[in-house]
């Protein structure tokens, strides 16, 4: 076991070794890891990371959440309790993740190497939520929507205004008039859809 490190330690020091000039020329890729968190610690797990110069990735997505009669719009993660890293197993201090503050340890089959992420998978969640969380519901005033829910759904409405709580006014052609109602932001599409 001491060997092996020293070996590594070695290798990493020699700027000639043939895994430095691999990843040099882009042969060898950095590949996605599935890290497990501790409960709710993604960000701080996010945060550590980037300290140790780990690149790593947290899905969010916006979500409505309710309580003690206020609606607030936060950013949750897509997959709780779990964060991606990206490393190269054969050149970077990798087992250094699993003493991390907020990671319990990397997701593997065994405890020699752990598993990576399909690269299919990550191109398309990078692709989803790369930069931005998941974007919400781009209506605007005068746009032409689509009830989805209650007892006006599959109607078709206008927006009159919208509101920083979640809330849009829209107009509704009943009998011949024009009818206001309030909805939930989450129980319209755009029409085109």
């Amino acid at each position: 076991m001491r060997r092996r490190r020293a070996v590594r330690k070695a290798l990493r020091r020699n700027s000639k070794s043939p895994a430095r000039s691999l990843q040099k020329d882009g042969i060898v890729p950095r590949r996605w890891y599935v890290a497990e968190t501790e409960t709710r610690g993604e960000g701080v797990a996010v945060a550590n990371l980037e300290r140790q110069s780990f690149t790593s990735f947290c899905p969010r997505f916006r979500k409505v959440r309710r309580h003690a009669r206020r609606v607030d719009t936060v950013l949750a993660p897509l997959f709780p309790g779990y964060v991606f890293v990206r490393f190269d197993v054969d050149t970077d201090p990798w087992r250094s993740i699993n003493g991390t503050r907020g990671v319990r340890r990397l997701v593997s089959i065994s405890p020699a190497r752990p598993r990576p992420m399909p690269e299919a998978a990550m191109t398309q969640l990078l692709a989803s939520f790369g930069e931005d969380p998941a974007p919400e519901a781009s209506v605007r005033i005068g746009d032409s929507v689509k009830i989805v829910s209650g007892p006006f759904a599959e109607q078709l409405a206008t927006v009159e205004s919208l509101d920083g709580k979640g809330r849009v006014r829209v107009l509704l052609e009943i009998l011949g008039s024009s009818t206001g109602l309030r909805l939930s932001a989450d129980s319209i599409v755009p029409a085109d859809e």
